[in-house]
């Protein structure tokens, strides 16, 4: 792999940890428009997100974006400190601004900004910060606290030592690898000023300058230079665990500035760069009264009045004596200083906690490619399971010996939790999906003049993390379509006697095997006779078949292309697209949708997914020489009907199944696949009642066979789209068995029922 895709490689972690960094930015800004206010605890947490957004920019090189990021961050960090006093105007403004920052980082990372447009857009930033300051009001203020996640600060730590030691074998130290050092560390730095630590910033405060000369070119960075500053990393990290475990042992301390001066003292002699004759001159007696002294960490004399520096001076709060004055024990004095500074604890080694295994997460950011990988294994050994199944059932048969496939059952419990194991790595909570909802309402309400409280349920149920992608633009546009055609304008609910602010409720469940997910508002409804018109006038219906449609099947017309009942295009609908993606969409996701609408009440769209879209547990059902594969989450019950539970009605003798005073409508599959079937009577049959929402119907096959656990493999995309089969499998003898689409059958039906 190339520098290039390295970085590359490196910016898509990065990419991905900004998404959600972005998300929580937007929940907290969200939350204070909500409420009216931010508390300190949600300044200091947005802080700390676009810190991290700035530091991790830094090191994958994204210039612009870390550029302009800087600034939102000083003004943030204002408002940390009451520099500035938040308004929600200030409120309004972040939120506009991460926009910006997103926009930025996706031109970026496409290598397509534009220098003069990106000045622009800072220049107006800064304009617009500017103003904040010369107008600030004393509207609302925060309290401050001063905390970072420790997370954080291991991870920006590890970057540094990770640098130093990516080139201790190669000793490539180029000016980028110089400069992003220093950024890391300058990160580094701060970061731990806000974890409340005092030790270990101020160690590295002089380690920082001389980095900073030598991205300066003041000071050559040479193999021997890496090598001391991974040791005196090592030592910084020491004395971060000791601080972080409030037992800072200052004889130990005293040990480690004294290994920090012999390491350094040991290099300055070759590190020299070609514009500065003296090298470090970091230990040089005669160099007082220079300009620049390098390092001046331990220098014996006390260095100018202007600097303010003597020795190492790590926690030194005095104010320093002129430079005439020669100190003769440095050391001594950096230890009595840190005493005056830091409270000195008794040290104990056997409860000492590190930073780092304090810090450390129990969860690891994995790529969604490796787990499809693994769970495409997973499928592969479930096959192979089939296929030795199906071998050991023809062997035990041969030989009448029935305990050959009983000494397979441990196998096949291994296999399922395994797959079970696996599956459940690839399911995220709904709340990742919710989490990118409230700023598009937030968003569209305001462009509409509108006023929405969005409510969410069921944010801990769990969903096919390969769903999300295909989940989230059919939501945004049934969203979108709720707030444009379905919730009123403010005047207008009130004169209908509704509350001003509308209600978007979206809710998430686990039912049969099933996610079960309905987006409902308490707006005006749909003009079931306005769209079934305008279907009528776009000739997607006849008018025949509107005679037969229930108000049901009516609604269900907006998900045709081309429809819009919209007076007129905008840039939020109009044009009659949208809806037929969302149909198109959830099919493709195994799913369906369904509407209930009422006028002046308000619309709900139910969707339906099935909980994987990778392994699934089937029933072998039999029509003629056919088998095919109906899933089981969606089998109600089965049985074998008698003639008087059998009725036909309307014009076209629809069979009507009668159970327990249900009816229930009949499908015969070897009608609708074109099947010579082993019986037409349907009471020598067997009937299967599905159920999908509040729909059920019973599918006549001739027999059902075995259960069997299956990998699905999409049809469509290995071979092409069939009406009634939704996917495919590999069954143990390796043949092709083909799993019924329940929901594509029933609608074929309900089309068919209207002609």
């Amino acid at each position: 792999m190339d520098d290039f895709d390295e970085m590359k490689e490196i910016q898509g972690y990065f990419l991905e940890e900004a998404s959600e960094l972005f998300e929580s930015s937007h929940g907290i800004l969200l939350e204070a428009e909500q409420n009216g206010e931010l508390s300190s605890e949600s300044i200091d947490a947005l802080f700390r997100n676009i810190h991290t957004l700035k530091g991790g920019s830094g090191s994958v090189e994204l210039n612009y974006f870390a550029r302009y990021v800087h600034y939102l961050e000083d003004f943030i960090d204002n408002l940390r400190k009451g520099d500035l006093i938040a308004t929600m105007t200030m409120v309004d403004f972040l939120l506009e601004e991460l926009d910006s920052l997103q926009e930025i980082i996706d031109l970026e990372v496409e290598n397509n900004v534009n220098d003069s447009e990106f000045e622009e857009a800072l220049q107006k930033l800064l304009n617009r910060i500017k103003n904040f300051n010369e107008a600030v009001t004393e509207e609302e203020t925060f309290g401050l606290k001063n905390t970072i996640d420790s997370g954080e600060f291991i991870d920006l730590y590890d970057a540094v030592v990770d640098s130093l030691n990516s080139v201790k074998i190669s000793n490539e130290f180029t000016q980028d690898f110089v400069n992003r050092l220093f950024r890391h560390l300058h990160t580094l730095k701060g970061s731990s000023s806000f974890m409340g630590l005092e030790a270990f910033p101020k160690y590295l405060h002089n380690i920082e300058d001389l980095l900073d000369k030598a991205r300066n070119g003041l000071i050559c960075y040479t193999k021997e230079f890496n090598i001391a500053l991974i040791e005196t990393m090592q030592n910084a990290e020491e004395i971060a665990n000791d601080e972080f475990n409030d037992c800072l042992d200052i004889d130990e301390f005293k040990l480690k500035v004294i290994e920090v001066e012999e390491l350094f003292n040991s290099i300055v002699a070759n590190c020299k760069a070609d514009n500065e004759d003296n090298g470090f001159e970091i230990f040089d007696e005669n160099i007082a009264d220079k300009e620049d002294c390098g390092f001046e960490i331990f220098d014996d004399a006390v260095v100018n009045e202007e600097s303010n520096n003597i020795g190492f001076e790590l926690f030194d709060e005095e104010e320093i004596i002129k430079k005439e004055t020669i100190v003769e024990e440095p050391l001594k004095e950096i230890v009595e200083t840190t005493k005056k500074s830091i409270p000195v604890k008794q040290k104990n080694k056997a409860t000492n906690k590190s930073i780092k295994k304090s810090a450390a997460s129990n969860s690891i950011r994995v790529g969604l490619d490796k787990i499809d990988f693994l769970m495409n294994r997973v499928g592969d050994l479930v096959i192979t399971k089939s296929m030795l199944y199906k071998f050991l059932e023809d062997l035990a048969e041969k030989y009448n010996d029935p305990s050959i496939i009983d000494k397979l059952s441990r196998l096949d419990r291994e296999i399922r939790e395994l797959q079970e194991a696996v599956m459940s790595v690839r399911m995220i909570p709904m709340e990742s999906v919710y989490a990118k909802l409230p700023k598009t309402i937030r968003d569209l309400a305001k462009k509409l003049n509108k006023k929405v409280n969005f409510i969410h349920h069921g944010d801990t149920v769990e969903i096919d993390k390969m769903m999300v992608e295909g989940l989230t633009d059919p939501l945004i546009h049934i969203i979108r379509n709720s707030l444009d055609h379905g919730i009123e304008q403010p005047d207008v609910r009130i004169e209908k006697g509704k509350k001003e602010i509308g209600e978007l409720t979206i809710s998430a469940s686990q039912e049969s095997g099933h996610i079960i997910i309905t987006i409902e508002d308490d707006g005006a409804g749909i003009n079931l006779e306005k769209v079934t018109n305008k279907a009528l006038e776009n000739g997607i219906i006849s008018q025949k078949d509107s005679e037969h449609m229930s108000d049901e099947d009516k609604a269900m017309l907006i998900f045709s292309a081309g429809l819009s009942t919209a007076s007129e295009i905008s840039d939020v609908s109009g044009r009659g697209v949208g809806m037929d993606v969302v149909m198109n969409n959830i099919t493709s996701l195994g799913g369906s949708i369904s509407i209930t609408t009422k006028e002046n009440k308000g619309s709900k769209f139910t969707i339906l997914l099935p909980l994987t879209l990778a392994i699934l547990d089937g029933l072998n059902v039999k029509i003629g020489k056919q088998n095919l594969i109906m899933p089981l989450n969606m089998i109600v019950e089965s049985l074998q009907p008698t003639i008087n539970m059998i009725k036909k009605v309307g014009n076209n003798q629809k069979e009507i199944l009668m159970l327990r005073d249900e009816f229930i409508p009949i499908i015969r599959l070897y009608d609708f696949f074109h099947i010579e079937p082993e019986f037409t009577d349907i009471t020598k049959g067997m009937l299967i009642i599905t159920k999908i929402t509040n729909v059920k119907v019973a599918i006549f096959v001739d027999d059902f066979l075995n259960q069997e656990q299956i990998v699905v493999k999409s049809l469509e995309k290995n071979y092409k789209k069939i009406k009634g089969i939704g996917a495919a499998t590999i069954r143990g003898d390796g043949s092709i068995g083909l799993i019924l689409d329940i929901m594509n059958i029933i609608e074929e039906e309900k089309i068919k029922s209207w002609n």
